[in-house]
C-alpha cells in the first residue's frame, strides 16, 4: 500500500480524507453531489481499500438502529476521576436508564442515541484484505515493545488478560504525540512524546503503517469534521510552537500521517467491560480489528448491544462514556485504536 508523490506526514491524512468524503458524498448522495473524487497518486491497493470503507459507511448510514440512551445525561454521570472499571457505577445507570435490548449485530449499522445523535459506527468488514494484511505485516517491528509492556501496572497491562502462546504477541503500547507529566496538564505546559512512541522501531512502524492510519483519521472527517479539524490543528500547533525545541517530537511528527494524537496498538488480549475516564464524552475514538480469530464479541451493555467483532471490522464510539468489553478468543488478534486527548485539542 505505497505512496509517490505524497506527504508521509499529518499532510497525508488531508490528502486522503478529503478523497474520502469526496468518495462518501458521491456515493451517498448521487443527485446532490455530482463531483468525482480527485485522483490521487495511490496504489491500486489502496484505493480499492478505501472503496471498502467508504462503502461500509455508506451502508451504515443507510441502516440506522434507534436506541434509547441519552448521551448527554450519560456524559454528565461519568466523573473523570472514576477508574473507568466501576461496574456497580454501570449497574446503576442501566437500572436507571435501561436499555433498548438490540442483540448481535453483524452488519454495518449506526446506532442512534436521543435527538438522533450517532451513539456509534459500526462497520463490520471494512478493512479490505490488503489493508488487513499490511497491518498484520506491520505488528512484528513491534513485538519487542509488546513483549515488555506486559509489566502488571495496571489491569490493561496485566498477564491474566493476554494469550503469550508461543505463536502470538501480546502487549499494549500507546503512541502519544502529546503526554504531560502528571500534574503539568494545562495548556501552558510543554508536553512531551510517549515513552512507547520515542524509539526506532516505532518510527519505522509509523513509516509502514502511513496509508491504514490516514485512512483512519479519513474516516474521522467523514463522521466529525470539526474534531477532525481540530485535531489537524493541534498537530500544527504542536510542530510550530514545541517540536521546534523538542527533537523527538519533531522526528514523530515528520511521520505522523493522521489527526488522531493517541494511537493504542493492543495485541491478543481480552478486556473486561470498562470505560476511559480521562477521553473526552463527546467525541469519537475509532477501533480497527485485524487477526485470524473468530467467536469475537464486543459487548457494550449501556446500549444494549454486542457487536460481531471478526477480523476487518472497525468501530467508532465514546469510550469514555460507553463501557466495552471483550472476550478472549483462540487465534491471533490485534486492535488499532485512534483517540485524542484534550490537553491540547480545542472544539
Amino acid at each position: 500500500m505505497s505512496i509517490s508523490s505524497l506527504p508521509s506526514d499529518y499532510q497525508l491524512s488531508n490528502h486522503i480524507a478529503l478523497y474520502m468524503r469526496q468518495q462518501f458524498c458521491s456515493e451517498d448522495f448521487p443527485e446532490e453531489y455530482h463531483w468525482t473524487p480527485t485522483p490521487l497518486d495511490l496504489h491500486t491497493n489502496t484505493t480499492i481499500g478505501i472503496g471498502s470503507i467508504v462503502s461500509t459507511m455508506v451502508d451504515a448510514y443507510h441502516n440506522p438502529i434507534q436506541s434509547n440512551v441519552d448521551l448527554v445525561r450519560l456524559e454528565e454521570s461519568v466523573s473523570r476521576s472514576e477508574s473507568g472499571l466501576d461496574l456497580e457505577w454501570e449497574d446503576w445507570f442501566l437500572i436507571t436508564y435501561p436499555p433498548n435490548a438490540l442483540g448481535v449485530l453483524d452488519h454495518p449499522t449506526v446506532i442512534l442515541g436521543w435527538d438522533d445523535i450517532i451513539a456509534l459506527w459500526y462497520l463490520p468488514n471494512a478493512l479490505s484484505q490488503s489493508t488487513k494484511n499490511t497491518i498484520l505485516h506491520c505488528i512484528p517491528y513491534l513485538q519487542q515493545q509488546l513483549e515488555m509492556s506486559i509489566t502488571g501496572h495496571t489491569w490493561c497491562q496485566h498477564t491474566d488478560w493476554f494469550n503469550q502462546s508461543n505463536a502470538h504477541m501480546a502487549g499494549c503500547l500507546e503512541f502519544a504525540l502529546a503526554r504531560h507529566m502528571l500534574g503539568h496538564e494545562m495548556w501552558f505546559d510543554t508536553p512531551d512524546i510517549s515513552k512507547d512512541l520515542n524509539t526506532d522501531a516505532s518510527m519505522e512502524w509509523l513509516q509502514a503503517m502511513a496509508v491504514p492510519n490516514a485512512m483512519i483519521s479519513g474516516v474521522l472527517s467523514i463522521i466529525h469534521p470539526l474534531l477532525y479539524k481540530a485535531g489537524i490543528q493541534g498537530i500544527e500547533k504542536l510542530k510550530m510552537e514545541t517540536a521546534l525545541n523538542n527533537p523527538a517530537m519533531e522526528r514523530a511528527l515528520m511521520v505522523w500521517p493522521t489527526a488522531f494524537t493517541n494511537i493504542s496498538i493492543i495485541s491478543n488480549r481480552a478486556c473486561p467491560l470498562h470505560c476511559d475516564p480521562l477521553l473526552s464524552g463527546n467525541w469519537y475514538d475509532i477501533t480497527a480489528n485485524v487477526g485470524d480469530h473468530s467467536s469475537c464479541i464486543m459487548s457494550i451493555p449501556t446500549l444494549g448491544v454486542e457487536l460481531v467483532y471478526d477480523p476487518g471490522m472497525v468501530v467508532a464510539f465514546s469510550r469514555h462514556l460507553l463501557q466495552h468489553g471483550v472476550n478472549a478468543v483462540d487465534g491471533n488478534w490485534h486492535c488499532l485504536t485512534y483517540y485524542m486527548r484534550d490537553n491540547f485539542i480545542i472544539i
